[in-house]
């Protein structure tokens, strides 16, 4: 098989090229087919107009035909105008698509903004037919956008005139895409965060388990511990008080037995869960075993106070010295609930 290349001369019957007339401010112009951008064209600017010299990929003999696009950018307030939320948009209707124009039949499709609504048409002085309206959806588009569709017939050069539509369209509309981008970003960011705080395994983590009971058991010590300082320390302190106030030995040994009983249910408690903690975290026996230390402290303290009522009871004390050794003990006092505050943060 062969082929050859032969360089078209040239007859009357054939057009190789014709014109097309585009607007004075026509920005961005293409000419394509189907088979893509077709290169042997020609724009030549000028005052009035762009003309576009258009070379088909064949010449054209009588009947045949050829298929293209042409496409191009003007700016809006050549042809669309606007009060408020009251739009016109102006244009012709048919364009000098080349010279001695004659159009069988024409369809026009406009595609207006999404959310424009209350269509009115003002047609050139010549039969249009307005077909059913559409919806086309493009990037971004929640319900469509409005497309007018237009057919007229036996058109020439005379029938370039203008058409004018009036329409309604909120400003508001414009910030729809902008907040459909922000609200998905926002829905991505927060579905992100939300699987990446979901754990989904399915094994146990001991140690993360044995934490947080330690946890809950430092939280029942620390509430024990308060109980200690409110119920033991605080009553035992007003108890010498109320002795050196008024010297009743019984109501001395009521009270001291009542407290006494207190204290040592809630020794008994704080041990039980000391007991716990250690269990079930052997590295903090030691910090354990320095908070039984402080509460021996304490403990000691307490009897000191009460032994101090005792020597008031017993006018075996002057009042001097019952108020330098009450002072001294409480500071002491005060000093070791301190340290056993200190020694739980620890925990």
């Amino acid at each position: 098989m062969m082929y050859y290349n032969v360089s078209f001369t040239g007859a009357p019957t054939a057009v190789k090229s014709f014109r097309t007339v585009l607007p004075a401010s026509s920005k961005n112009v293409y000419y394509r087919d189907d088979i893509g951008n077709i290169s042997t064209s020609n724009l030549r600017e000028t005052e009035d107009a762009n003309e576009l010299e258009i070379r088909p990929r064949f010449p054209l003999f009588g009947g045949w035909q050829t298929k293209y696009y042409i496409g191009y950018s003007v700016p809006s307030y050549e042809m669309l105008s606007h009060s408020g939320q009251n739009y016109k948009l102006e244009f012709p209707f048919v364009d000098h698509s080349y010279d001695n124009l004659v159009i069988d039949e024409a369809e026009v499709s406009v595609i207006l903004p999404e959310g424009a609504s209350e269509f009115e048409i003002v047609y050139p002085n010549y039969e249009i037919v307005r077909e059913a309206d559409g919806k086309v959806k493009t990037y971004l588009d929640t319900f469509g956008r409005p497309v007018l569709t237009f057919k007229a017939k036996n058109l020439e050069e005379n029938h370039i005139k203008n058409i004018e539509i009036y329409y309604k369209f909120n400003p508001i509309m414009l910030l729809q895409e902008p907040l459909l981008v922000v609200i998905a970003f926002m829905v991505i960011f927060a579905s992100v965060i939300i699987i990446v705080r979901l754990d989904f395994s399915i094994s146990v983590d001991e140690n993360k388990e044995a934490r947080q009971r330690v946890a809950y058991l430092v939280e029942e010590l620390f509430a024990t511990t308060g109980k200690v300082k409110s119920s033991v320390s605080d009553e035992t302190c007003e108890l010498l008080a109320a002795v050196k106030a008024k010297k009743d030995g019984k109501h001395f040994k009521n009270v001291k037995k009542e407290i006494d009983a207190v204290y040592k249910t809630l020794t008994d408690e704080a041990t039980a869960v000391c007991k716990k903690i250690v269990t079930l975290s052997p590295s903090l026996s030691d910090r354990v075993a320095d908070f039984t230390r402080r509460e021996g402290d304490r403990k000691a303290l307490l009897a000191s106070i009460s032994g101090l009522a005792e020597k008031v009871l017993g006018d075996k004390i002057s009042k001097t010295t019952c108020t330098e050794q009450e002072n001294n003990l409480l500071a002491k006092l005060y000093a070791a609930q301190t340290a056993i505050e200190d020694s739980l943060a620890a925990l």
